[in-house]
């Protein structure tokens, strides 16, 4: 019953987000063949081409020959490439996919050890200074690190491409980048668990019974990364719904770019997919996110 709950939840989600999405982009002052012919065009030019994209219908009519789309993966065609919406989507998606992924595994793999040893640091004033990096990771700009990386590691260094060249490579500082933040607040959070986690009666009657460290460490870790798993889904939905400042310094064509020039160029049909798309990853990412919060710990699907 808890699965079916979530299921219907996220169908409900989904289709309440794109009706939103489509409405409050209609309800937009201004008018997109205008924009696309410029101010100059004459009248008759611009009566012709609302006609040919279908701005003339009636919202009601629009709504609904947009939702038959929908359920069909049709989004009409973009005004400005004059291509499938569905294909310019697909196209970025995967990169911008590809970029969360690779981001996420950075943060584990250096948050998780990270926060271990900050966690046995002794020394006050070396906890201070611990606590002064994390907080200064997470709070420098990441328009100004990207270009402070780039100066640094591509055209000084020459250890990576200036920009994207369609290779794993010359996704990885970029990666870093957009990592370095979030492995700050990782790090502070599952350091402030391991604390709380320590102070648990198991911990104490596994040692007294002579549990070897590293198994200990095992059941220390799994229990203090359990509340970091939403916080996981945050920062992929974060990411997926697209990093447009970083982006646009390392010329990656994501979904962020594609949004941005949508945008400027009121690209209706570009925009309402691109909000849709976006949203159906976000609405499950965070489905997924539940269903393995509640395998993880059983309590979740009791209490609800």
């Amino acid at each position: 019953m808890y699965y079916i709950k979530k299921i219907l939840k996220m169908v409900f989600s989904i289709y309440l987000i794109g009706t939103i999405s489509f409405l409050l982009l209609e309800l937009i002052p201004g008018d997109p063949a205008l924009a696309i012919l410029g101010v100059e065009s004459s009248a008759e030019d611009i009566a012709i081409l609302r006609e040919r994209l279908g701005l003339n219908k009636s919202l009601g009519l629009r709504y609904l020959e947009w939702g038959k789309g929908v359920l069909v993966g049709d989004f009409g065609k973009s005004f400005k490439y004059e291509e499938p919406v569905s294909q310019l989507i697909l196209e970025r998606l995967p990169l911008t996919i590809e970029i969360a992924i690779i981001t996420v595994i950075i943060v584990l793999i250096f948050s998780i050890p990270l926060s271990f040893f900050v966690h046995k640091v002794r020394s006050i004033r070396v906890k201070k200074i611990i606590d002064f990096l994390i907080g200064l990771c997470i709070s420098i700009p990441s328009f100004w690190l990207g270009i402070l990386a780039m100066f640094l590691f591509s055209v000084i260094l020459r250890w990576f491409s200036v920009g994207y060249n369609k290779s794993f490579s010359s996704l990885l500082l970029p990666c870093l980048v957009i990592a370095i933040p979030n492995i700050g607040v990782f790090t502070s959070y599952i350091k402030n668990n391991l604390e709380v986690e320590l102070r648990e009666e198991y911990i104490k009657y596994l040692f007294v019974n002579g549990v070897k460290k590293f198994w200990l460490n095992c059941y220390i870790l799994k229990n203090s990364i359990i509340p970091v798993i939403p916080l996981i889904g945050i920062m992929l939905i974060d990411l997926i719904m697209g990093i447009v400042i970083i982006e646009q310094i390392f010329s990656i064509p994501g979904i962020g770019r594609l949004m941005i020039t949508a945008i400027i160029n009121r690209d209706l049909p570009l925009v309402q997919g691109l909000i849709f798309y976006t949203s159906v990853v976000l609405v499950v990412i965070n489905f997924i996110i539940d269903i393995l919060y509640s395998i993880i710990d059983p309590r979740i699907r009791s209490e609800r």
